[in-house]
């Protein structure tokens, strides 16, 4: 249940936290949303977070007609280690139309993800050529960054710029285990190794562990050889959601809540 105090108080995302001392700046997104959504006024009481674990109560100021948080308490309110409110999960998942890629990052905040790598498949429908990379993430950071203020999470979750499968796949994981690959029920038959069933056992442990989640039109050919090869390598490892085809934010948001149930009994 949420205090009283989290529902009334705006929090808002600086680059680091204010002092009583020293104000700082107001992101101009961040001010646009104080200013135009929330209607803020002149010395509003705020919680300022930086993103890496930290809150502090503050007020909202306007200097010189720019917008500034001070805080108003010497020592931050809240304080949380990453380890706390993350599990191990890099959740990597093809590009989605319309709501479902927002939605999928939001919900990998608000269930513990620590990163999100957006994947350029050879089915993905969105195309990021004509409004360029940088646009989509930093899209999907802004949703991020309000996902993570309206859970009161303090640790950031970034949202890296679209990377293709092949380069993905070239990228060595800083963990030994092997990266998982949710695979179609079609696609199981003919997998060269081990398969393994969705479960909270795959995501125990603090070592980065990264789950691959393909797109609304399904893997490709090419694609399922590469992975093969990956598979016989020893780097990839496929993954059994179930025996029923399920939508590409269902496949995210399964793998999501084994992730956060591994954490919340670890």
């Amino acid at each position: 249940m949420q205090s009283k105090r989290s529902l009334r108080i705006p929090r808002v995302l600086c680059q680091e936290l204010p002092t009583m001392e020293k104000a700082i700046l107001v992101d101009p997104e961040e001010a646009a949303h104080l200013q135009q959504v929330l209607r803020l006024r002149a010395d509003s009481p705020v919680i300022a977070l930086d993103g890496r674990g930290k809150a502090i109560s503050g007020k909202y100021l306007i200097r010189d007609k720019k917008p500034y948080i001070e805080a108003t308490e010497k020592s931050p309110i809240e304080s949380r280690a990453a380890e706390q409110e993350q599990g191990c999960l890099v959740l990597e998942v093809a590009l989605m139309k319309g709501d479902a890629m927002s939605w999928v990052i939001e919900k990998a905040v608000e269930l513990g993800a620590r990163k999100v790598v957006p994947i350029l498949t050879d089915h993905a429908v969105v195309q990021v050529d004509k409004k360029g990379a940088d646009h989509f993430m930093e899209r999907w950071q802004r949703i991020a960054d309000q996902a993570l203020k309206q859970c009161e999470r303090l640790n950031r979750l970034t949202v890296t710029a679209p990377v293709s499968l092949e380069d993905l796949l070239k990228k060595q994981l800083s963990s030994p285990t092997p990266r998982l690959v949710a695979l179609e029920p079609k696609s199981r038959g003919s997998w060269p190794g081990a398969i393994a069933s969705i479960s909270s056992q795959l995501f125990q442990g603090s070592e980065e562990k990264s789950a691959l989640i393909g797109p609304e039109g399904g893997w490709s050919a090419h694609e399922i050889n590469l992975f093969h090869a990956e598979a016989r390598a020893g780097r990839l490892q496929g993954l059994d959601l179930g025996p029923l085809v399920l939508r590409a934010e269902t496949a995210a948001l399964l793998t999501l809540s084994c992730s956060l149930e591994a954490r919340l009994n670890s």
